[in-house]
């Protein structure tokens, strides 16, 4: 049996990104961190473990306001509020798992999704902004921004580069924990193929102890355009707001964003450098999830 436990033994320092954030920071019993690469459903899945916390299908704030992204790096207040939570708290990170603070009484929860999705997606994200801190990422035309995604090194900045390195770190980075019993994956595919199945996962996880009323019910409120229809209710004013469009936060939601975009032998490049970077299971898993 592996009896090695994790420890954070690096930094992430990047433009939205500061993992020292996590120095010193005491998770209590019950915590649950979510750690995706941005775009891969972390606002979607934070949602579900609030509504599975409350034992409701609603939530009385915005998800921002209730589960806060510690290791922000342009919030300077956000580590002082969780640390002001009670009860359980859900906390977001972008940061891989050797950089974050680590505790057995705590939960683990990683998602991912298709990468080429998330290069996509983390466009028009991007491209939303009023701040521009992101938009290295896309400095030219379909051709020079997937060049660069696709073969960026992995650096200090994490998954602030969202590069094709960057999300496979990450993933690693908890795939080398999968053995722990509070280590946990979902794949957004997953989700969308079967997202009450995937709640009353989640459900069990985190031994919530709801039935199944309640969790059709927050599958039903976490479907997209119900999110969207519920984030609605809580737009930030636009003076606060880092985004030109608040509601474009959420786009369509869909998956296969290369089709029409993309060659084939730019995805067949994409497919062999995810294959050496992860191995060829992981690099199925981590594009489709558990099935096509």
């Amino acid at each position: 049996m592996n009896t090695t436990v994790p420890v954070k033994t690096r930094d992430y320092s990047g433009p939205v990104t500061d993992s020292a954030r996590w120095d010193g920071f005491a998770l209590r019993e019950g915590d649950i961190v979510v750690s995706t690469p941005p775009k891969c459903g972390t606002t979607w899945m934070q949602t579900i473990v609030l509504m599975l916390l409350t034992g409701r299908a609603h939530l009385d704030q915005s998800v921002w306001a209730l589960s806060l992204w510690l290791d922000c790096a342009f919030r300077d207040d956000a580590r002082e509020q969780v640390e002001q939570q009670s009860g359980r708290r859900c906390i977001k990170t972008h940061t891989p798992f050797d950089g974050i603070a680590h505790a057995p009484q705590a939960t683990y929860i990683a998602v991912h999704r298709h990468p080429v999705d998330v290069h996509f997606s983390l466009q028009r994200h991007v491209e939303n902004m009023k701040p521009d801190w992101l938009d290295f990422m896309y400095p030219g035309d379909v051709a020079s921004n997937f060049d660069r995604f696709l073969n960026h090194p992995a650096t200090e900045a994490g998954t602030d580069d969202t590069t094709l390195a960057s999300i496979a770190q990450h993933f690693m980075s908890f795939r080398k924990w999968a053995h722990l019993p509070n280590v946990h994956f979902f794949h957004y595919a997953e989700m969308q193929r079967d997202l009450p199945g995937q709640v009353a996962r989640l459900n069990t996880l985190l031994a919530t102890g709801h039935g199944p009323d309640l969790i059709n019910e927050i599958a039903a409120a976490t479907a997209f355009e119900a999110m969207k229809n519920s984030a609605a209710k809580h737009l930030r004013a636009p003076e606060i707001s880092p985004f030109k469009d608040e509601l474009g936060f959420f786009q369509s939601g869909r998956s296969g964003k290369w089709q029409g975009r993309l060659t084939e032998a730019q995805m067949a490049a994409f497919d062999t450098k995810l294959k050496a970077s992860v191995g060829a299971a992981d690099a199925r898993w981590l594009s489709w999830g558990e099935a096509d």
